[in-house]
């Protein structure tokens, strides 16, 4: 039995859609660009796509630095969600479709960071419905 693409492209349209959260995690696995402008260090974290999913851990008055690169994505909506326990520094940034933001850990406790991707296609041609979650828990510790 020979199956085209007409039987495959649904099958591939709902992994898509149902591995969206696990795909958020990892986006296709790879090297992470570097997040402008940051250098990561013992005062400093940098964070970037494939840290999606996961838990960093800091210390009051550390910095934590987002960089979230397009790669076929649109990045937006970069929130703290639960206490706020980070002091954003700046602005919130878009240049050539990477979406920075850097913050300062100002009390001890647990909050999240999040934002979301959609797919960043021209006018007119086809695009995939879809919506990522980028989430990461910050994890902030006393200074000791």
């Amino acid at each position: 039995m020979r199956f085209g693409r007409a039987f495959f492209a649904p099958i591939v349209l709902i992994a898509c859609l149902l591995g969206g959260p696990l795909v958020a995690q990892g986006l296709a696995g790879g090297a992470e660009p570097s997040v402008p402008g940051c250098h990561p260090g013992p005062h400093v974290v940098c964070l970037g796509r494939t840290d999606g999913g996961h838990s960093v851990h800091v210390v009051v008055g550390q910095t934590v630095t987002v960089g979230l690169a397009g790669s076929g994505l649109r990045w937006s909506d970069l929130r703290q969600v639960g206490p706020h326990l980070l002091r954003q520094h700046g602005e919130t940034a878009e240049r050539g479709g990477t979406l920075t933001a850097s913050y300062v850990a100002k009390a001890a406790g647990r909050t999240e960071l999040r934002a979301s991707g959609a797919p960043n296609c021209a006018p007119g041609e086809a695009c995939p419905q879809f919506i990522l979650l980028w989430q990461v828990r910050v994890v902030i510790a006393a200074r000791k």
